[in-house]
Parts: C-alpha cells; sequence; structure tokens
C-alpha cells in the first residue's frame, strides 16, 4: 500500500525555518547587546582611568606648583639675605676709610705744605690747604696720584696767592690750593668674588 502524506509539510518547514531564523535573530540581538554592552564597559573603563590619572596628574601639579611657589619664596629669601650680607660687608669694608684715608692724607702731605680741610662726600674727598710753592702742590698731587691704595684720579681745583701770619708781625706769602679726589676701590679687589 502506498502512503501518502496530506499533511501541509511544506508549511511546517517553512514554520520550522521561521522560528529558526527568529531564534537566531533573538540570539544575534543579545550576543550584539551583549558586545556593545561589554565594548561600552571597557570604554568606560578606559574613561575612568584616563579621569584618575588625570587627577592623579592635577594633584601632582598642585604639589610641584606649591613646591616652586617655596622655591621661589627661599630664593627671594636668600637674595634678600646676599642684599644685607653684602650691605654688611660693604658697612664693615667702610668702616675704618676715615682712619685709613687721614692716614694717607698726613703721609702724602709733603714738607711746606699743610691741611686746612678735609671733607668727604661718598666717594669724593675735597682736600685744602696752603703750601709753600707751586712745586710742593704739584707734589701732593703726584703723591695723592701715585701712593694712594684707592683710584684716586686727583683734580686741582685752584690755587692761589695767600698771605698767612706765621707768627708774630711777619705775614709771609703763601699758596692756597684746593682739590678732589675719589676713592675708588682699586680694580684687582672689585673684580674679587666674595
Amino acid at each position: 500500500m502506498i502512503r501518502i502524506n496530506l499533511l501541509p509539510h511544506r508549511e511546517a518547514a517553512k514554520k520550522a525555518r521561521k522560528e529558526s531564523f527568529m531564534a537566531s535573530c533573538v540570539l544575534a540581538g543579545i550576543v550584539g547587546i551583549l558586545l556593545a554592552g561589554g565594548v561600552y564597559l571597557y570604554f568606560q573603563s578606559l574613561i575612568s582611568d584616563q579621569l584618575s590619572a588625570n587627577s592623579l596628574i592635577e594633584q601632582e601639579n598642585a604639589r610641584i606648583k606649591a613646591q616652586i611657589r617655596e622655591v621661589a619664596e627661599i630664593e627671594a629669601e636668600i637674595a634678600a639675605l646676599k642684599a644685607r650680607q653684602a650691605a654688611v660687608e660693604n658697612l664693615q669694608s667702610e668702616r675704618n676709610l676715615p682712619v685709613e684715608l687721614m692716614n694717607q692724607i698726613i703721609r702724602e702731605v709733603p714738607n711746606g705744605s699743610y691741611v686746612t680741610s678735609l671733607n668727604r662726600a661718598e666717594s669724593v674727598v675735597s682736600l685744602s690747604g696752603f703750601a709753600q710753592s707751586n712745586q710742593t702742590v704739584s707734589q701732593l698731587l703726584r703723591n695723592i696720584s701715585e701712593n694712594m691704595p684707592w683710584n684716586t684720579q686727583p683734580q686741582l681745583i685752584e690755587t692761589k696767592v695767600a698771605t698767612v701770619n706765621v707768627g708774630g708781625d711777619t705775614p709771609r706769602q703763601v699758596y692756597g690750593y684746593s682739590l678732589n679726589f675719589r676713592l675708588d676701590k682699586p680694580e684687582q679687589e672689585q673684580e674679587q668674588p666674595r
């Protein structure tokens, strides 16, 4: 006997293929959603790692800026201390200057001459007095120029004939002079580092 299947097998196969296709679509959708979620979570972890690295860098920058401010303050304090030290050293070096100046003037004034006034303003010294002759005045200028421990650069302001009483009633003719010179340190002393 021949058996004939009259059931709609094509529709059942078509329905099975359709159900299989729908199941694979749902499965593909679920896998896609899972992959998208995984990628999203991966990128979120990268972003959070980068944000934590950025916050660490900002903290280190703030710490370094604070250290830079401290270093700048310390450098300013050092500069102020160096300025004070230089001022103290300058005062120390000039402390004995008036005594040295007087001693040098006494040594360099030649015989036949005497000083009537000695004034100092900053590094310029004004000297005036009387001498027996103009040669004595030029000897004084030469002595100041050559023998003083400073770069003096003496300049004669004036010489004039004057009359003075040396004792009794005998007036004597002398030469009054006035000159200026500087008290600059020699170059080798200025160049020495401290």
